[in-house]
C-alpha cells in the first residue's frame, strides 16, 4: 500500500463513522488491489531462492560421510540431514518447491505459500499448508438502497467498520455485492485459506467451498462479534454471480419503493444466505438491510 494510503487511514478515527465513506471511495480508486483476480490460488509476498542439490541418481543411496539421505518423490528432491530436519529443494524439472513451516514466504511451486509463520498450527491464521485465513463479517449497520451508494461505496462501508475495530489492511475489505455489470465473486482476490468470522467461527473451509454452498456456520456475526439475524443486500446468487435481470436498486443508488434488489438471510447456511426465497424477494429499495464484508487478500 502506498504511503499516502497509510496516512489517510491513520488520520481517520472511529468517531467519523459514515462521514469517512467519501474519503475511502477516493482512496480505493487509487490504492485498493485489483479486483479482477478470479483464481482460487493467491500469491502473496516475495519468493526466496533455495539451494540447488542433486540426488545421487535419484536412487535413494545413503552416504555415510555426509550422514545425509537423498531421494526423489514425484520429481521433488528431499534431503534429510543428520539433525533430522528436512529440506525441500528443486524438482527434477528445475522448478523450486516451497517448504511450509520454515518461516520463509516462498510464493512459487504448484501451491504457492500465502503465509509462513514458522509452524504448522492449522488454527493460528496460517494453516499447515501455508494458506492464509480471510476475515468475514456482516455489518452492524443497516442500509437502504441509496445508502449503499455503489459497489465502491459499499466497499468503503466495509473498510470503515474494519478500521473501527483496529484491524489491519482496512482497504482490503470488500462487500459481497453485485450490480448490473459486476459479479460479486469477481471482486475479490480469492485464496486457498479459510473464511473466518470475527469471533473465530468458521464460515467456510475455502473460497471454493463457499461458492459450492458448503457453509459451516451462518454469516451472522458482525464486526463487533455481535449477532445479526436478518436481511442482507447482495444482488448475488450462491455461485457468486449477479442475479440476472435485477434492478439492483438502480445499481444501489436509490431507496425508491418502486425499485427492487435481491437480498439474503444472515442466519442461513443454505443458498438463502445470499439469495433468500422470501415472498417479498426481490425487496423494495427502501428496506434497511446489512451488507456482507470479506477480506480480499
Amino acid at each position: 500500500m502506498r504511503l499516502d494510503c497509510i496516512i489517510v487511514l491513520l488520520a481517520l478515527t472511529p468517531a467519523c463513522g459514515v462521514q469517512r465513506v467519501a474519503g475511502y471511495v477516493e482512496e480505493l480508486e487509487h490504492c485498493s488491489m485489483s479486483s479482477s483476480a478470479t483464481s482460487d490460488t493467491g500469491t502473496t509476498g516475495s519468493s526466496s531462492s533455495t539451494e540447488d542439490t542433486t540426488s545421487s541418481g535419484g536412487s535413494g543411496e545413503t552416504t555415510e560421510a555426509s550422514s545425509e539421505t537423498t531421494g526423489t518423490s514425484s520429481g521433488t528432491n528431499t534431503t534429510t540431514n543428520s539433525s533430522g530436519s528436512t529440506e525441500t529443494t528443486e524438482s527434477s524439472t528445475g522448478e523450486p518447491t516451497a517448504e511450509c513451516g520454515n518461516g520463509v514466504l516462498e510464493a512459487f511451486g504448484p501451491e504457492p505459500e500465502e503465509c509462513d509463520d514458522n509452524n504448522l498450527d492449522p488454527d493460528d491464521g496460517c494453516s499447515e499448508t501455508c494458506a492464509l485465513d480471510r476475515r468475514v463479517f456482516v455489518t452492524s449497520m443497516l442500509y437502504k438502497g441509496a445508502a449503499v451508494g455503489s459497489l465502491k461505496s459499499a466497499d468503503a462501508q466495509c473498510a470503515n467498520l474494519a478500521d473501527d475495530q483496529g484491524w489491519p489492511d482496512g482497504l482490503k475489505y470488500r462487500a459481497w455485492l453485485s450490480d448490473s455489470t459486476t459479479d460479486a465473486r469477481d471482486r475479490f482476490a480469492r485464496g486457498r485459506g479459510r473464511l473466518v468470522m470475527a469471533n473465530g467461527l468458521l464460515l467456510a473451509a475455502s473460497w471454493s467451498a463457499l461458492l459450492a454452498g458448503q457453509l459451516e456456520n451462518p454469516l451472522e456475526v458482525t464486526e463487533k462479534s455481535e449477532t445479526y439475524q436478518g436481511g442482507v443486500w447482495t444482488g448475488t446468487r450462491p455461485d457468486g454471480t449477479a442475479v440476472p435481470d435485477s434492478e439492483h436498486c438502480d445499481d444501489w443508488s436509490t431507496s425508491s419503493i418502486l425499485k427492487t434488489g435481491y437480498y439474503g438471510y444472515s442466519d442461513r447456511t443454505t443458498a438463502e444466505w445470499t439469495m433468500a426465497a422470501g415472498f417479498d424477494q426481490p425487496s423494495d429499495c427502501a428496506s434497511p438491510y446489512a451488507l456482507y464484508c470479506f477480506q480480499s487478500l
